[in-house]
C-alpha cells in the first residue's frame, strides 16, 4: 500500500472507525505524518485532486498551514516561490467552500507571507501582489477576502516560526500596505455588495494597523461610510460591531492628546453610534443587536471618558444610554458597563486630572463641580447592580455552574459598589444600602418572611465595608444590632457573619462596641453549629473580631477558651460543623486575644490554647493516622503564627519540645507529617527569635539526625529558617557551620544528575533555599567551606535546566546571590574563595545559562536566567564574554546565524563593560526567540550546547 492509500485509510479510521484503539494508532500516524518531508508533496497533490474527500482536504490544508508555519526552513531552494503558485490555484478552486478547507489554505498564505520578505512577493509587498493576483478574479473573491482578514491577525501572532526581524519587518510591511488594502476591499465591495460582510470583517482587522491615515481622511473614507451605515443593517450588524469599534479604539491610539487629533472621527462615530439608543429600547428580545448596541456603547464610553468626565451635554447623553444598558435585567449585558463606570469614578476623582485649571483651588472647584453632575447617576447605579445580587426564587433548584455563576456575579457588584463609593463616599453609599434596612419587618412567623432583598443588602453593605470610616456611628450601629435578630435561615446567616467580620475593624473603633459584641459573639458562636456554610462563615468572622477588638475581648477569654475546649473535645465537638480550616481560624483568632493580655495572665491562657491541641499528640499513638497529627499540628503552627510575645512562647516550646521529638520520631517516614511539623517549627522559630536559643541545639540536632535517613526537604527548610535567625550569631558558628555541612554532603549525594533534579525538585528547592539563606546570613560559614561550596556550585549547574518552576527559581537565586556578594558591602573577605570557586566553573555556567535562555527554560524564567548572566559579566567583564564565544560557537550557523550570534555576544560585553540593564536586556531577549522560533530549531540549538550532559565535574565544557 502506498503512502497516499495509508494516508486515507488513515483519515477514514480517525474519523470514523469505532475502536479508540485505531482510532488513537490513525491519530498517532498522522501525527507523525505532519513531522516528514513527504507531507508538502504528498498534501498539496492530493488538495489538487478533485475526488478527495472534505476530511481528506481539510487534513491536507491544515498540514500544509503547519509545516509553512514551523517547517518552512526545510523548503530547498525556489519552492517557496512553487508553493506559493500551487496556495493561489488552490484559492481559486475552494473560492466557494468548504469554508474549513478554505480558511486553512488563508491561514498557510499567511504564514508563507510571514517567512518570505517583500522583495519576493513581485517588490511590491504581499497585499499589492495578492491583488494584482486574485483582485480581478470574481472566482477568488472569498478567498481574497479571507486572506485580508487574516493577515492583519496572523502579523502580531506566534505560531509562525519566522526570525523575529522578519517578523517585525512584516509587521511594518503591513503597516505600510493598509491603504492597499483599503483600495482591495474597497474594489471587493464595488463589485459585490453580497461581499459587504466579509468586506467589514476584514476592515475590521486592518483598522488595527491604520495609525498612520489621518482622522479627517478616514472619516470620509467611503470603508468607514459603510460600516456606519451597516449598522442600520440586520444581515451585516454583528460584522459592522466588529469594525466600529475598531475605529473607535483607533481614536485613542497612542496618548490621550490624541482624541484631539482624531476629533474630526469622533464626531462621525459618536452621533452614529448614540443614534442605536432607540433601538436598544425596542430590541430587548434580539440577544445579537442588544448585546451588538451594549458592547459598543460600552466601547464608546470607556474610549472617551476622559471627555465624558467633562460633563457637557453631549457626555450626558453618552452616560445616560450607558445606564439603560446597566439597567438591563439580563446580567451580562448589564455587565457590559462596569468597566466604563469604574474608568469614570478614576476619572472623576483622580486630583492629577485637574491639574490644568491652573490653581489647586480652581482645580478642586472643577472637581466638585464635576462630580455634582455625576453623583446622581452613581446613587442610580446602587439599586440597578445590587438588585443583580439577590437570590432568585428558585435558587435552591440550580444547576450544576449555576451557583458558581452566581457568586461570580456578585464578585463583579461588588467591585461595581467600590467604584461608587469611590465617587459617593462610603457613608452616603452606606446610607443608600441600610436605609431600606430600617424598615425590615419580620413577621412573627418566620417562615413567611421573604428574606432575599434582606440578605441582598447585607451582601452589598459587606462589600463596601473598607470605604466606610471607622468613625462611623449613624447607621452600623443600627444594622449590627439587626443582624442577632435576624431569622436563622442559613442564607442569612452566613451573610450576617461575614458582615460582621467585614466590619470588624469599625467594631474594634466603636466606642459602644462593648454593647455590640456580647450578642453578635453570641450569634457566631451559635453560627458554629447551623450548617457548614454558616459555621465557615462565623469562624472567619471571629478571627476579624478577635484580631481588631482583640482588647476589648481580653475580659471574654475564658469563655472563648471555653469554647474552643468543646470545638477540640470529646461529645461537645459533634454540636459544631467546623471543618479544619474553620477550627484553624478559630485558633487564629485566639492567639491574637491571648496576645493581647497583660503579662501576668499570658502564659497560663497560652498553656490553656495549647494544651487541647498539644494534649492529643502526646496520647497519640503509632497507629494514628497522618490527616490526624496534622490537623492538630497545623493548629500549634497557628498558635506560633500568631501568638505575639516571643518569651512565653519560647517556654511553652521548651516545655511540649518532649513531645514534639516524640512525634518527630514516630513518624519520622511520614513526608506529610514531617512537613507539617517542620513548618510548626519554623513559625516558632519566627515568632521566639533569640528567645528560642536554649531549643534551637536539640531542634536541629534532631532533624540532622532525621536527614541522614530520610533526606525530607522540609528539614532543609526549617535549617534554612534557623539560619536566618541565628546565622549572624559567633555563639552559634561551630554549631551551625555542622549543620550545613552534613546538610549540604547528603543532600549533594542525591542530586548527581538532571535526573535526579527532577525527581526530587522539592529537595532541590529547599536545598538552594538553604544556600541563599546562608549566602545572606553566614557567608563565612558557607564560602570557605571548600568541601561543600564548589561541589554546592557544581550541584547548582547541574540543576539549572530542571522545569520546576520553583526549584528553578530557587537555583538561579543561589548563583545571584554568590556572584553578587562579591559587590555586596561586606563581600571582600570572600572574594578569592568565589573566585576560585566560580572561575573554573565559568565556562559550564556560561553555557548552560546560554542554553536555558534558548529554550532549555521556559520563557517564564527568562528574566531571571538574564539576571544571572548580567551579573556574572559585570563580575568577570570580559572572560564571560569570552565563555560566552566559545559556547556560541557550538551552534551550527545555519540555526542561529553569525549576526544573531555577533548581536548577542556584543551584548554581554557591554554587560561586562558595565552598561545598563536595559541596554543589553533586548539583545538577549531577542537571542532567546530566535532560538525558540520553532521546536525543531529549539532541539537543534539544545543538542548543540547539551547542557544536559555536563556533570558536576567543574572543568565540564
Amino acid at each position: 500500500m502506498g503512502l497516499r492509500e495509508t494516508l486515507q485509510e488513515a483519515l477514514q479510521a480517525l474519523y470514523h472507525h469505532p475502536d479508540p484503539e485505531v482510532h488513537s494508532n490513525a491519530n498517532r500516524w498522522l501525527d507523525d505524518f505532519q513531522h516528514g518531508m513527504d507531507a508538502w508533496g504528498l498534501s498539496d497533490s492530493l488538495l489538487h485532486d478533485p475526488s478527495s474527500s472534505l476530511e481528506v482536504s481539510y487534513f491536507c490544508a491544515q498540514t500544509l498551514r503547519t509545516k509553512i508555519e514551523r517547517d518552512f526552513e526545510d523548503l530547498p531552494s525556489g519552492a517557496p516561490a512553487s508553493l506559493r503558485s500551487s496556495l493561489m490555484n488552490l484559492l481559486v478552486k475552494f473560492n466557494q467552500g468548504p469554508p474549513l478547507v478554505r480558511t486553512q489554505l488563508c491561514l498557510a498564505m499567511a504564514a508563507l507571507a510571514i517567512h518570505m520578505p517583500s522583495e519576493e512577493w513581485g517588490g511590491v509587498g504581499v497585499v499589492k501582489w495578492l491583488g494584482l493576483e486574485l483582485g480581478s478574479n470574481p472566482n477568488a473573491a472569498l478567498s481574497l477576502l479571507e486572506l485580508l482578514a487574516v493577515l492583519p491577525q496572523e502579523a502580531y501572532g506566534t505560531k509562525v516560526t519566522a526570525r523575529p526581524e522578519r517578523r517585525r519587518q512584516f509587521q511594518k510591511e503591513l503597516a505600510m500596505s493598509v491603504q492597499d488594502a483599503f483600495a482591495l476591499l474597497g474594489s471587493c465591495l464595488r463589485s459585490s455588495d453580497g461581499l459587504r460582510e466579509q468586506v467589514l470583517e476584514a476592515l475590521a482587522a486592518w483598522l488595527r494597523l491604520s495609525n498612520g491615515i489621518p482622522a479627517n481622511v478616514l472619516a470620509l473614507h467611503p470603508l468607514v461610510q459603510t460600516a456606519l451605515s451597516s449598522l442600520q443593517s440586520e444581515q451585516n450588524f454583528v460584522a459592522a460591531v466588529d469594525a466600529v469599534s475598531e475605529l473607535i479604539r483607533y481614536t485613542i491610539t497612542g496618548c490621550p492628546e490624541d482624541v484631539a487629533v482624531h476629533m474630526p472621527l469622533v464626531q462621525i462615530l459618536v452621533p452614529c453610534v448614540m443614534g442605536l439608543r432607540p433601538r436598544f429600547a425596542v430590541a430587548l428580545k434580539d440577544d445579537e443587536t442588544v448585546k451588538g448596541i451594549a458592547y459598543l456603547f460600552a466601547e464608546m464610553g470607556e474610549a472617551y471618558v476622559g471627555l465624558i468626565a467633562s460633563g457637557t451635554n453631549e457626555a450626558i447623553m453618552i452616560v445616560e444610554a450607558l445606564v439603560e444598558v446597566t439597567s438591563h435585567p439580563d446580567y451580562p449585558i448589564s455587565s457590559m458597563t462596569f468597566n466604563f463606570w469604574h474608568r469614570l469614578s478614576r476619572a472623576l476623582t483622580k486630583r492629577e486630572n485637574y491639574s490644568a485649571f491652573g490653581s489647586e483651588a480652581a482645580g478642586e472647584a472643577e472637581r466638585e463641580r464635576r462630580l455634582a453632575i455625576f453623583r446622581p447617576y452613581y446613587r442610580l447605579l446602587v439599586s440597578l447592580v445590587s438588585s443583580h445580587v439577590a437570590y432568585p426564587p428558585d435558587f435552591k433548584s440550580w444547576r450544576r455552574g449555576e451557583d458558581a455563576d452566581f457568586r461570580e456575579t456578585r464578585a463583579d457588584v461588588a467591585h461595581m459598589l467600590i467604584d461608587v463609593t469611590v465617587v459617593l463616599g462610603g457613608q452616603e453609599t452606606l446610607g443608600l444600602l441600610a436605609e431600606p434596612l430600617t424598615k425590615v419587618s419580620i413577621p412573627a412567623d418566620k417562615n413567611e418572611w421573604n428574606w432575599r432583598p434582606t440578605e441582598a443588602l447585607l451582601y452589598c453593605i459587606r462589600a463596601i465595608a473598607k470605604t466606610v470610616s471607622l468613625s462611623e456611628s449613624t447607621l452600623m450601629p443600627t444594622v449590627m444590632t439587626l443582624l442577632p435578630q435576624l431569622p436563622t435561615v442559613p442564607e442569612v446567616l452566613y451573610t450576617s457573619c461575614l458582615t460582621v467580620g467585614a466590619f470588624a475593624d469599625w467594631l474594634g473603633a466603636f466606642q459602644s462596641s462593648k454593647t455590640l459584641l456580647p450578642t453578635l459573639l453570641e450569634m457566631l458562636i451559635g453560627a458554629l453549629c447551623v450548617g457548614e456554610s454558616p459555621a465557615a462563615a462565623a469562624a472567619l468572622a471571629l478571627k476579624h473580631v478577635c484580631d481588631a477588638c482583640r482588647t476589648q475581648l481580653t475580659g471574654s477569654i475564658e469563655s472563648l477558651l471555653a469554647v474552643f475546649r468543646q470545638v477540640m473535645s470529646g461529645e461537645d465537638k459533634k454540636k459544631f460543623l467546623l471543618d479544619s480550616e474553620g477550627e484553624l481560624q478559630l485558633v487564629e483568632g485566639l492567639s491574637m486575644v491571648v496576645s493581647a493580655l497583660p503579662p501576668e495572665q499570658l502564659f497560663q491562657a497560652l498553656q490553656h490554647l495549647c494544651y487541647p491541641v498539644i494534649t492529643p499528640l502526646q496520647v497519640s499513638g503509632t497507629d494514628t493516622t497522618s490527616s490526624q497529627y496534622t490537623i492538630l499540628i497545623d493548629k500549634l503552627a497557628n498558635i506560633y503564627r500568631y501568638v505575639t510575645q516571643p518569651e512565653p512562647l519560647a517556654m511553652m516550646f521548651s516545655g511540649m519540645w518532649p513531645i514534639l521529638e516524640t512525634v518527630f520520631s514516630q513518624k519520622a517516614a511520614d513526608v506529610r507529617t514531617m512537613e507539617r511539623l517542620c513548618r510548626a517549627c519554623k513559625y516558632a522559630v519566627r515568632s521566639c527569635g533569640k528567645a528560642m536559643l536554649s531549643s534551637m541545639g536539640p531542634m536541629l540536632g534532631k532533624i540532622q539526625h532525621l536527614f541522614q535517613e530520610h533526606n525530607h526537604p522540609c528539614f532543609l527548610y526549617l535549617a534554612s529558617e534557623a539560619i536566618k535567625v541565628f546565622g549572624a550569631d559567633p555563639n552559634c558558628a561551630v554549631y551551625l557551620s555542622n549543620l550545613i555541612s552534613v546538610l549540604f554532603m547528603k543532600t549533594l549525594s542525591l542530586l548527581k544528575s538532571i535526573k535526579d533534579f527532577t525527581e526530587m525538585p522539592d529537595l532541590a528547592d529547599d536545598c538552594f533555599l538553604l544556600g541563599s539563606r546562608c549566602i545572606r546570613y553566614c557567608p563565612h560559614l558557607l564560602v570557605p567551606m571548600e568541601a561543600v561550596f564548589g561541589p554546592l556550585l557544581d550541584c547548582a549547574i547541574t540543576g539549572i535546566t530542571i522545569q520546576h518552576r520553583e526549584a528553578c527559581r530557587s537555583i538561579l537565586t543561589f548563583l545571584k546571590d554568590v556572584i553578587e556578594l562579591c559587590n555586596s558591602p561586606g563581600g571582600k573577605p570572600f572574594q578569592l574563595y568565589i573566585d576560585n570557586a566560580l572561575l573554573p566553573r565559568g565556562p559550564a555556567l556560561t553555557r548552560v545559562l546560554i542554553a536555558a535562555l534558548a529554550g532549555a527554560l521556559p520563557t517564564s524564567r527568562l528574566d531571571e536566567v538574564i539576571s544571572v548572566i548580567l551579573s556574572l559579566a559585570r563580575l568577570y567583564g570580559q572572560k564571560v564574554a569570552s565563555w560566552a564565544q566559545d559556547a556560541a560557537t557550538l551552534v551550527p550557523s545555519s540555526i542561529v546565524t553569525d549576526n544573531e550570534k555577533a548581536s548577542f555576544l556584543q551584548a554581554v560585553s557591554l554587560a561586562g563593560s558595565g552598561a545598563e540593564q536595559s541596554t543589553v536586556t533586548p539583545s538577549l531577549e531577542e537571542i532567546s526567540d530566535v532560538c525558540r522560533r520553532s521546536k525543531k530549531v529549539q532541539e537543534a540549538v539544545q543538542l548543540a550546547l547539551r547542557p544536559s550532559q555536563l556533570t558536576l565535574s567543574p572543568l565540564a565544557c
